[in-house]
């Protein structure tokens, strides 16, 4: 019987853009995936993401009957911490993809830029308001992607996932955004302030982090091993690793697992 490996996506990602990256998996594990946390009702986006939290604790618990490999990307990888804080029983190990534990003053600063309405100014919220929604073809969607920055270095199969994947059929045709502007933007807005104080995990974990990030510091891998106990580990691309290298990240996964498998 295959380990379990369950994938959390990163914001505005639904799972079906890390297809290339989970194919290089998917003979070693039996994948799981959530297509798109914050879009259900009753796990409502809201202040420190509690609720988005429970999404997947209630999924873990309706989905598998053995604890699983937690890995995620940037708010996924944070979820999945969340979930091993609070019930490790669910969680074999843990592998966070370039995703940052806030260190306790800027903890305390990011609850003080809520409280102040400026959240949008120092996180991408404020980007992501007012963006195009709609293409009148797949084609269209596709080159617009291209031409954004934050795509440059996508891994070409990774970019048609997330075309194919981050946009749907619109009645009448064309394409839309998959997973709603507005959600994507309340959770930037509700990112947690009140993790610094989790204590030592007590399972395998570890953080995988892009050299050249502007979401994760080395900081935030010091506060993680040292107050977390996670190894820290470093590699080649930006903040969007996991969809740049796909085939390097995947290996770094599995060899990470393996590495917890001889112990």
């Amino acid at each position: 019987m295959k380990d379990i490996l369950h994938f959390s996506h990163a914001n505005g990602f639904p799972a079906g853009s890390y297809s290339t990256l989970l194919s290089y998996l998917s003979d070693d594990f039996e994948i799981g995936s959530i297509d798109r946390l914050g879009h259900d009702s009753k796990y409502p986006v809201t202040n420190n993401w509690s609720h988005l939290a429970q999404e997947l604790i209630d999924y873990f618990e309706r989905n598998y009957t053995q604890p699983v490999y937690a890995v995620g990307h940037s708010l996924g990888g944070v979820l999945s911490m969340m979930v091993a804080a609070q019930r490790p029983d669910l969680i074999k190990g843990l592998i966070m993809l370039d995703s940052p534990f806030l260190t306790t003053f800027e903890s305390h600063s990011l609850s003080w830029v809520k409280r102040l309405g400026l959240i949008d100014k120092v996180t991408p919220s404020g980007r992501t308001l007012g963006r195009k929604e709609e293409w009148s073809s797949l084609e269209h969607a596709s080159q617009y992607f291209r031409g954004k920055r934050l795509f440059s270095a996508f891994d070409e199969r990774c970019l048609n996932d997330y075309v194919q994947s981050g946009t749907q059929s619109l009645v009448g045709g064309g394409r839309q955004l998959h997973f709603k502007a507005d959600t994507e933007i309340n959770i930037y807005r509700t990112i947690p302030d009140n993790l610094y104080r989790t204590k030592r995990l007590n399972m395998p974990s570890a953080v995988i982090a892009g050299k050249f990030s502007d979401v994760f510091k080395r900081l935030h891998g010091f506060k993680m091993k040292r107050q977390l106990g996670m190894s820290v580990s470093w590699v080649e691309g930006s903040h969007m690793f996991p969809l740049e290298k796909p085939e390097m990240t995947a290996k770094k996964i599995k060899d990470q697992i393996t590495s917890w498998q001889k112990l």
